[in-house]
């Protein structure tokens, strides 16, 4: 009997890495250093972000100044929304599925 493959289908809790992304992050780990200091480590942390910023933007066709890492999904709706509301947009419709920081951008605290 052969073994089904494995599918993993809970993508909103979390999403599997891809061994690229987890080899990455290991590296940068190993590195130590805050990216956000100017001293020796903190600069050596920064290449790494920084180049990731700049292929980012190359594949979106957009400046490197422009692309924002976040640490999850709340807090880039967060900031999609924010912006959004600095532009003038309020949302017509928020659908079921939505995550609660969508809901909370349209005032709804419980879908």
């Amino acid at each position: 009997m052969t073994a089904r493959p494995h599918l993993y289908a809970d993508h909103n809790a979390t999403t599997p890495l891809r061994p690229a992304a987890w080899a990455a992050m290991a590296r940068a780990l190993e590195e130590g250093g805050n990216p956000s200091s100017v001293h020796g480590p903190g600069r050596v942390a920064r290449a790494p972000l920084e180049a990731a910023r700049e292929a980012v933007a190359a594949a979106l066709d957009a400046r490197p100044d422009s692309v924002v890492f976040t640490s999850g999904a709340t807090e880039g709706l967060h900031l999609a929304m924010e912006s959004a509301r600095a532009m003038g947009f309020v949302p017509g419709l928020v659908g079921a599925a939505e995550h609660d920081a969508v809901w909370a951008y349209a005032g709804v605290l419980f879908p």
